[in-house]
């Protein structure tokens, strides 16, 4: 017998594991104990003692058919036989059997196997109110289950294993096509039989439901959407939670023409039907109207709300729409509103702080003061107080393109001088050995010396100002080559007069054909100003006064208080009723040789200017008045005592 020596804490452990390892019954298994647990060691140490089991050869089982059961001889080595219910009856020493069940050698079991004489009938079922048709389907196939005549050796016959289905000739209760198609029109149904329904219903096996019919369900309707441009109806618009760049325009806006609002139409829906042939209506397709308010018009297919001027678009409900030419604005602009930039006329009914902007394309009104910030008016502005430092830009265009045009006129004058100049020099007996290259350069160092610069400060002036239409490509060549030819060694080159000539030719036409007209409405008003930068296409009017300040005005110019400090530059008629005073900077005033200059009281250390003769003012006058006539600078005025501090 073999045997083995093991240790455990139990001997019931040692028992069950060497019974699963062993595959005996743990009563097989006889220990001897050669030690027991003691101080040192707390397990049990045993000698297992078991016998060999013998494993009986396998033999086949037998199958007796009688006509209505099987009788099974169960071979050698079987040991559980396990029935298949739904295939028949499994009798064993005249008991049902149900579960598997011990067997042994020579037994017999009894198989009385299932037999179906066929079925196929049907309930039909008219369901949903003739929206579907069911028909419960009860499907048997005729025909039995047989077993082979030998079973193979096994320990377990499990009989599903061993079955197979023989089919029968039909002997039950049949139904056809012809049958279904009967059943239908009886029930009336002529709509949504569906298609291969009959190959489902052979397909059946036992009792199953199939859907015979169905209705055709209307297609509901894709009811008319609104695709806004806009944003929330300004009652639920905010702005929590957005980043904030407080120096950026926070103003929406739209150019003329934009689409703010379309309409995608409505398409109706596609009625359905039942399977009695009951039409089935589709819900009718929603609709809707734009409404428009001021500034905005219907597409001719009045399907988009379209932008009739630039401005803010605003969505007052859900089909309001509308555009506002005037921007206002109630309180200050400052950082918690940040800048503004809008097309149209901005009404500001507070003050500019700081750092701020405010660009329209229209006019500029502000009710409170202006503090450092940028100021540009394409149709004139309005401050009603206080002017401190900044910028102001009233009518850039007008602003510009006069620049431009004192600019390109200055140096076309200058450059015709020093060419016909030059020309003179050329044809004198002393310039005999000279090139003409070297007479032009010899003119201008002696005679023109501000060529250069005036021709950089030109070309520097179209570059930052590229974007206006009157600077065209052709006045942009002919600026950069005049800069060429008129700086450094350029004057020496061999064809710089000849070019030269032409870029005068070409400066000529340009200040001709360039005609400003400036708007008898465009003007800046304000009430006091210190220390700011005004650019003025218009006139300009200051109700108090301005001190060091540099004002440019293509228009008039009328200061009711003092003008301290600074500089004037106007184009038009120049009114001040006190002019200077401070004696640590001068006043400058340049007018224009068509202008007019009357200052009611006039202090000393002033410069006046009409076209380039200077005038020093060297002592106090009232009622000045300078202005040219027949080509003479005329001055009258009255000598003053000077007003006390």
């Amino acid at each position: 017998m073999p045997e083995k020596v093991v240790q455990a804490r139990s001997l019931e452990d040692i028992k069950k594991e060497w019974a699963l390892k062993l595959n005996i019954l743990p009563e097989d298994i006889t220990l001897e104990v050669i030690d027991k647990p003691s101080f040192f060691s707390r397990q049990w140490k045993v000698r297992l003692i078991w016998e060999e089991v013998q494993v009986p050869e396998l033999g086949p089982s037998q199958t007796i058919w009688d006509g209505t059961k099987y009788t099974i001889v169960l071979g050698e080595g079987v040991k559980q036989f396990t029935p298949y219910w739904e295939a028949g009856e499994v009798w064993y020493n005249g008991v049902l059997q149900e579960n598997p069940f011990r067997v042994n050698f020579g037994d017999q079991v009894e198989f009385h196997p299932l037999a179906q004489p066929g079925l196929l009938t049907w309930e039909m079922d008219v369901r949903f109110q003739g929206l579907s048709v069911v028909a419960k389907v009860k499907h048997e196939l005729p025909g039995h289950y047989i077993l082979a005549e030998n079973l193979p050796p096994a320990e377990e016959i499990n009989l599903v294993q061993f079955l197979t289905w023989e089919s029968l000739p039909a002997q039950g209760e049949i139904w056809d096509e012809a049958r279904l198609n009967a059943d239908l029109e009886q029930l009336k149904v002529v709509h949504g039989r569906r298609l291969r329904v009959w190959e489902e219903i052979l397909a059946v096996k036992g009792v199953q439901e199939v859907v015979v019919a169905e209705a055709t369900l209307p297609i509901p309707p894709e009811h008319a959407r609104l695709e806004d441009f806009v944003g929330e109806p300004e009652a639920n618009s905010g702005q929590e939670g957005k980043k904030i760049d407080f120096f950026a325009s926070k103003v929406k806006l739209v150019e003329e023409g934009a689409v703010l609002a379309r309409k995608i139409p409505s398409s109706p829906g596609i009625p359905g039907q039942d399977v009695l042939g009951k039409v089935l209506p589709a819900a009718a397709a929603k609709d809707f109207q734009f409404r428009l308010k001021k500034n905005v018009y219907l597409s001719p297919n009045e399907l988009e709300v379209v932008a009739k001027c630039a401005g803010q678009p605003v969505r007052l409900d859900e089909k309001t729409y509308s555009v506002e030419h005037v921007y206002i604005m109630n309180k200050d602009v400052d950082l918690a509103t940040g800048s503004i930039e809008f097309p149209g006329d901005v009404f500001v009914n507070g003050s500019v702080q700081d750092g701020l902007r405010v660009f329209a394309g229209g006019k500029i009104e502000i009710r409170g003061s202006v503090s450092h910030a940028e100021i540009r008016a394409e149709k004139g502005a309005k401050i009603h107080q206080n002017l401190l430092g900044g910028k102001i830009v009233i009518g850039e265009k007008f602003v510009v393109r006069s620049e431009l045009l004192r600019l390109a006129s200055e140096l076309q004058n200058r450059l015709s001088a020093c060419l016909q100049r030059t020309a003179e020099v050329i044809k004198s007996p002393g310039a005999v050995n000279l090139k003409q290259g070297q007479c032009l350069k010899l003119v201008m160092e002696k005679q023109f010396p501000e060529l250069p610069k005036l021709s950089n400060r030109l070309e520097k002036f179209i570059i930052d100002n590229k974007d206006d239409e009157v600077i065209t490509e052709g006045l942009s060549v002919s600026i950069r080559t005049a800069k060429r030819f008129l700086t450094g060694l350029g004057p020496l080159e061999p064809q710089s007069i000849p070019i030269l000539l032409r870029v005068n030719q070409a400066f000529e036409q340009f200040t001709q054909s360039l005609t400003i007209e400036i708007s008898d409405k465009l003007s800046f008003v304000v009430s006091y100003v210190q220390g700011a930068t005004i650019e003025c296409g218009g006139s300009f009017e200051c109700q108090k006064g301005t001190y060091n300040s540099d004002i440019r005005v293509e228009g008039d110019v009328t200061i009711e208080g003092v003008c301290r400090g600074g500089k004037i530059f106007a184009g038009g008629k120049v009114q001040i009723r006190e002019l200077g005073g401070s004696e640590v900077s001068s006043t400058f005033v340049q007018i224009s040789p068509e202008s007019r200059l009357y200052v009611k009281y006039c202090h000393s250390n002033v410069v006046i200017a009409v076209g380039k003769e200077i005038i020093q003012i060297e002592e106090p006058y009232r009622n000045l008045e300078i202005y040219r006539e027949n080509g003479k600078v005329q001055i009258e005025k009255i000598r003053a005592n000077p007003i006390p501090n």
